[in-house]
C-alpha cells in the first residue's frame, strides 16, 4: 500500500477521536481515554488462510482489549502492518459503545512475486538485471511498481552503449497459489561503435602508445566488426591516461574528451584532448640525514596532481614533518622553481632546499618519585630515549607528550588514578642535546570499598556481583566501569530486557584511597519472542528454517540469540539474500515478532568445462544438481570428467545439518579409471563413501570420511603381464577411514594473495582380501601467501607424505604409492617421472617430501610473470635402489589472469640433470597448482 494511503487512514482516525482522544491540551477535568472493548480483524481475499492472516495481524497490533486507547500505539500498529509488507489496503474504523471503543481493522494480504524470468539479458548476467530492479523474488507484488523496473533496466543497457533498448515487464498469476510470475523481456536494439578516436595535444607520447592504454580503442579492434562503445569505459580510460602521465612526472596534466554520437549511423566519434603541462624534474639539496630516494616518498605531486601547486605545498609539509620526527625541530624546507622550454616542450625543475638545522637528541632521562614501579618498568612505556640499538634518540615534543600519557595510564591501571607526572626538559644552547627529568607524584592507591546495585530485580545481587570485574577490595580502575556496565547490561538483556540501561557512578567517600561504586539499572519492559514469519520460501520447507532458530516463541527475547539466528539463516547456501525485520522491539511491545524475507537461489545448476594441461592433457567435465532437494536444504549432484588419461564419475548428496546438529554429512558413489602419464599400469575402481565434517571456527574445519572401494590394477599394454608371484593385478576390496583437519585464512580461493592453508590427514586403509592395502598414510599440505608489494606475491608450498604398512605387510600396491614430477609438484620433470628405473618406468615411494617457492609479478593488462623453485625427494621405493636424495628445479612462467583463474605456460629447468635426461620440461595449466 502506498505511503499516502497509510497517512490518509491515520489522519482520518486522528480526526475521528480529536474531541477526546488526541487533544494534547486536556485539562485536569477532561474525560479519560476510552477503553478498547474489542479489536476486530477482517481479512479480504484470504485464500483459505484467514485464521493465519488474522493471527499475524493481531500480533502486529499493539493496542490491547481492556486497555485505554492510545493514539501512539495505533500509529505504531499501522506502521508495523505496513513494515511487514504482508498487507495492503489497510483500513481502520471505530465504533463507540457507551464509554468504550471497538476498533475494526480491514486489510487484504499482499500476494508475492514467486519468480522473475528474464529473456535476452546478454551482455549482463541475470543477477545484474535483478540487482538493477527494486523488486525481488519473495517481495510483495504491486502492479504499480512494474513500469519503474522497465526504466531501471533500460538505463543499465544505455550505460553499456545500447542506443534504444526496449524492456517490457509483465506479470502473470499462478493459479495454483495466487502468487505472481514476473516476465522481463529485453530488446537490446543496436549499440554505438567507435567511428574514430583522435588524440590531440600529446607531444611526449605517440597516439599509438596512448591508445594501447585505452579499453575503448582496444574494443574497436575486436574481430567481427567494431566493438560496443561504452561511455563509462571511456571515462575510465581518461582516468587511466591521467594516471599514466602523472606517473611519467607530468603533474599538471589535464585529460578530457569530447563525444559526438550519431544515432542514425550508430557511431561515436571521440576526441581526447591532452594538456600535458610541463614535465617535472626533482632534486634535493642540503639533505644529509635522509637519502634522496627516502625523501621521494614524501612527494605529493603525482598522486592527485599539482593543481594550484597544492601538491608542492603538501610535499614541503611532508618533508618538514619527516625531519621533525627525526629530532630536527628547526628544519626548514625552501623551493627553487625554474621553468624552461626545450624543443617546444616545457620542463619545470624543482629543487627542495633543506636547512636541516641541529638535531635534538635525548642525552638523558631521569625519573624520580617512583616507588610502585622501578625505572626499567617506566622506561618501557616511553619512546623518548637516548640513542640506542632500537632508538634513534630524537627528541620530539609531540611524542614526549604521548609518553607522559602512557606513564599515567600505567599507574591508573594499578589503582593510582590521581598520579601526576611533571616534566622538565633542558635543551643545550646549540639545541643538540635534551636532558629530561620526570617527577612522579604517585598519590595513594585506590581500592574499591563497596559495590551496590540500584533498580536491579531481574538478577540476584550475587549473580550481578559475579558478572562485574570491579569487586570490593580490588584495585580501582576507572576504565573498568564501562566494561562492567556493558557486561551487566548484556546479562540482563538476555533475560528478556533488551532496553536495559546500566550506568556506573562513583560516590564521594572523602577518602582518595576508597572508591564506592553504584550501578544504576533501568531494566525496561520485559519482552518475549513472538512469532517468526517467512516470505519468499516457495521451495524451502518452513521446518528447515525453524531448525535455524536459536530462540523459540514465548522465550525471553534475546538479542544475542536473534543475531545467531540471522547468522545461521544467512549461512545457508540456498539463498541469494535474506532480510530481517523485528517488529515490536522499537515499540517496546510485550512480544517481538520476526519477519524474514528470503530470496531463494535457483535450485538447479549445471557446470560444464574443459581444457588442456600437462597432467591430464585434453579434458572435459560437467557437474549438475539441485542445491535445495525437495526444499530440505539438501544438495544432490552428479559429476563426471573424461580426459586423455581416463574418466571418473560420482553421485552424491549432502545434508548440512545432520540430525539437527552443526555436523554436515555427505554420501555418494563413484567410479574411476585412470592411466596416469608415463606409468606402465592403470587403475580402475568404484565404491561408495560417507563423510562427516564440522566447521568449528571461521577458519578451522574437521572431517571424517569412511570409504569402501573395489580396486583393480591393470597393465596399459596388452603385452604387460603381471609377475607370477604378484597379486597386485587381482581385484582388491578396501575399507578406508580418513580423519582430517584443515585451517584456511586465504583471502581468495581463485587468486590468493595473503594468508595460509594447512591440511593434515590420515588414511587408515585395510585390505579385506589381501595385505597390499594394509597401511597408514599420513599427509600434510601447507601453503603460505604473502604480498609485500602491490604487484608482487610470494607463494610457498610444502607437502609431506608417509605410508606405514601394518599387519605384517611389507609391500604396498603401486597404485597407492607416492609419485613426484609434473605440474602439481616438481616442475621441470615429466609427469610422475621424478624417479624411474632402468626401463624408464616411473618409480613410486612410500615417503615423499616436496616444496615450492614462487614469485608472482603482476605485469598489468592481466598478465603475470612467475618465477619458481621446486624441490622434492622420493624414498622407500621397491626398485632395490636407495633414494636419489633431493632434486630441484627452477623456472619461469607467464600466466593470463581470467575471471575464473589464471591460464599459463611454465618451463622448469633441472638443476642436476642426469646423463641422457632432458634439461627441463614445458608445462601448461589452467588455474594455480597451489
Amino acid at each position: 500500500m502506498k505511503s499516502k494511503q497509510i497517512l490518509s487512514l491515520t489522519l482520518s482516525l486522528l480526526f475521528l477521536f480529536a474531541g477526546h482522544v488526541f487533544s494534547a491540551e486536556k485539562g485536569p477535568d477532561a474525560s479519560p481515554e476510552p477503553v478498547v472493548s474489542d479489536i476486530r480483524i477482517r481479512i479480504d481475499q484470504a485464500g483459505g488462510k484467514e485464521a493465519q492472516w488474522k493471527e499475524m495481524a493481531r500480533n502486529l497490533i499493539f493496542l490491547r482489549k481492556g486497555e485505554p486507547f492510545s493514539a501512539e500505539k495505533l500509529k505504531q500498529s499501522l506502521e508495523a502492518l505496513k513494515l511487514c509488507k504482508k498487507f495492503q489496503n489497510i483500513h481502520v474504523d471505530s465504533q463507540e459503545v457507551g464509554k468504550t471503543l471497538v476498533l475494526l481493522f480491514r486489510m487484504t494480504p499482499f500476494r508475492q512475486i514467486k519468480d522473475i524470468k528474464i529473456r535476452h539479458a546478454s551482455p549482463f548476467l541475470e543477477r545484474d538485471i535483478l540487482n538493477a530492479m527494486t523488486i525481488y523474488i519473495g517481495d510483495a507484488f504491486s502492479k504499480e511498481a512494474l513500469p519503474k523496473q522497465e526504466e531501471f533496466i533500460e538505463e543499465i543497457f544505455k550505460r553499456e552503449g545500447f542506443i534504444d533498448p526496449q524492456v517490457t515487464v509483465s506479470a502473470t498469476e499462478d493459479p495454483e497459489d495466487g502468487h505472481f510470475l514476473i516476465h522481463v523481456d529485453i530488446d537490446r536494439d543496436s549499440y554505438y561503435s567507435v567511428e574514430k578516436l583522435d588524440i590531440r595535444g600529446n607531444r611526449a607520447f605517440s597516439d599509438q602508445r596512448l591508445k594501447l592504454r585505452m579499453k575503448t580503442w582496444m574494443a574497436s579492434l575486436l574481430p567481427g566488426g567494431p566493438g560496443r562503445f561504452v561511455e563509462e569505459n571511456l571515462r575510465k580510460d581518461i582516468k587511466n591516461l591521467t594516471e599514466f602521465y602523472r606517473g611519467k612526472k607530468y603533474a599538471d596534466v589535464a585529460v578530457d574528451f569530447t563525444l559526438e554520437k550519431d544515432p542514425d549511423a550508430r557511431e561515436a566519434s571521440i576526441s581526447v584532448n591532452v594538456s600535458e603541462g610541463p614535465k617535472y624534474a626533482l632534486d634535493f639539496e642540503g639533505n644529509k640525514e635522509f637519502w634522496g630516494f627516502t625523501l621521494k616518498k614524501d612527494l605529493a605531486l603525482f598522486e592527485n596532481g599539482n593543481k594550484n601547486d597544492v601538491g608542492i605545498r603538501k610535499t614541503l609539509k611532508n618533508i618538514k614533518t619527516r625531519y621533525k620526527k627525526a629530532g630536527y625541530l628547526k628544519a626548514r624546507v625552501k623551493l627553487k622553481d625554474e621553468v624552461e622550454t626545450k624543443k617546444e616542450r616545457s620542463f619545470r625543475n624543482l629543487c627542495f632546499v633543506i636547512e636541516e638545522g641541529p638535531q635534538s637528541l635525548v642525552e638523558s632521562v631521569q625519573i624520580t618519585g617512583n616507588h610502585l614501579f622501578d625505572d626499567k618498568k617506566i622506561r618501557k612505556q616511553i619512546l623518548t630515549q637516548p640513542p640506542g640499538t632500537f632508538h634513534n634518540g630524537a627528541y620530539v615534543p609531540e611524542i614526549f607528550e604521548e609518553d607522559i600519557r602512557a606513564i599515567e595510564s600505567l599507574y591508573a591501571r594499578h589503582g593510582h588514578a590521581n598520579v601526576v607526572v611533571k616534566k622538565n626538559v633542558a635543551v643545550s644552547e646549540d639545541e643538540k642535546k635534551a636532558s629530561i627529568r620526570l617527577e612522579i607524584e604517585e598519590g595513594v592507591k585506590t581500592f574499591v570499598s563497596s559495590v551496590q546495585f540500584r533498580g536491579l530485580s531481574v538478577l540476584s545481587q550475587d549473580i550481578a556481583y559475579k558478572t562485574i570485574s570491579m569487586k570490593q577490595g580490588n584495585i580501582f580502575q576507572n576504565g573498568k566501569i564501562q566494561e562492567d556496565e556493558n557486561a551487566l547490561a548484556s546479562k540482563i538483556s538476555e533475560k528478556g530486557y533488551p532496553h536495559v540501561v546500566v550506568r556506573g557512578e562513583l560516590s564521594d567517600t572523602g577518602d582518595p584511597s576508597k572508591a564506592a561504586i553504584m550501578y544504576h539499572v533501568e531494566e525496561g519492559p520485559f519482552m518475549k519472542m513472538g512469532e517468526v514469519y517467512y516470505t519468499g520460501n516457495f521451495r524451502t520447507k518452513p521446518k528447515i528454517l525453524l531448525n535455524e532458530l536459536e530462540i523459540k516463541p514465548e522465550a525471553p527475547f534475546s538479542l544475542v540469540k536473534l543475531l545467531e539466528t540471522q547468522r545461521n539463516i544467512r549461512n545457508m547456501k540456498i539463498f541469494d539474500s535474506v532480510k530481517f525485520k523485528t517488529i515490536g522491539l522499537r515499540e517496546k511491545a510485550d512480544k517481538v515478532n520476526l519477519f524474514v524475507e528470503i530470496e531463494e537461489k535457483k535450485p538447479y545448476f549445471v557446470q560444464v568445462g574443459g581444457g588442456y594441461d600437462t597432467e591430464r592433457l585434453i579434458y572435459v567435465n560437467a557437474k549438475g544438481g539441485d542445491l535445495n532437494l525437495f526444499g530440505t536444504n539438501k544438495k544432490i549432484w552428479v559429476e563426471g570428467e573424461y580426459s586423455q588419461i581416463g574418466y571418473q564419475g560420482a553421485l552424491g548428496i549432502t545434508e548440512p545439518r545432520l540430525l539437527g546438529s552443526r555436523f554436515s554429512a555427505t554420501a555418494g558413489i563413484f567410479a574411476e579409471e585412470t592411466e596416469e602419464l608415463n606409468q606402465d599400469f592403470g587403475t580402475r575402481f568404484f565404491g561408495s563413501y560417507v563423510g562427516f565434517s564440522r566447521k568449528w571456527l571461521k577458519r578451522l574445519n574437521t572431517s571424517l570420511n569412511l570409504q569402501f572401494e573395489q580396486r583393480e590394477q591393470f597393465g596399459k599394454d596388452e603385452d604387460d603381464t603381471p609377475p607370477m608371484n604378484s597379486n597386485e593385478f587381482d581385484a582388491r576390496s578396501i575399507f578406508i577411514a580418513t580423519p582430517s583437519i584443515s585451517y584456511d585464512t586465504r583471502d581468495s580461493f581463485i587468486r590468493p594473495k595473503k594468508g595460509m592453508f594447512s591440511a593434515l590427514s590420515l588414511d587408515i586403509s585395510k585390505g579385506l582380501e589381501n595385505s597390499l592395502d594394509n597401511f597408514l598414510k599420513y599427509q600434510l599440505d601447507t601453503r603460505f601467501y604473502w604480498t609485500p608489494m602491490d604487484r608482487l606475491t610470494l607463494a610457498c608450498k610444502g607437502r609431506v607424505g608417509y605410508i606405514d604398512p601394518f599387519g605384517g605387510s611389507e609391500k604396498v600396491a603401486d597404485d597407492q604409492l607416492f609419485f613426484l614430477g609434473g605440474i602439481s609438484d616438481v616442475r621441470g620433470f615429466e609427469e610422475n617421472m621424478f624417479r624411474y628405473d632402468v626401463q624408464d618406468d616411473p618409480v613410486g615411494g612410500q615417503s615423499e617430501i616436496s616444496g615450492s617457492l614462487e614469485a608472482r609479478i603482476d605485469m598489468g593488462l592481466n598478465f603475470e610473470l612467475a618465477t619458481f623453485y621446486d624441490i622434492g625427494c622420493l624414498s622407500d621405493t621397491f626398485d632395490g635402489k636407495d633414494s636419489d636424495g633431493f632434486r630441484s628445479t627452477v623456472g619461469l612462467g607467464l600466466r593470463y589472469i581470467t575471471p575464473i583463474g589464471p591460464i599459463g605456460f611454465l618451463y622448469g629447468f633441472k638443476l642436476d640433470p642426469k646423463d641422457g635426461e632432458s634439461t627441463g620440461r614445458l608445462h601448461f595449466a589452467m588455474g594455480y597448482t597451489f
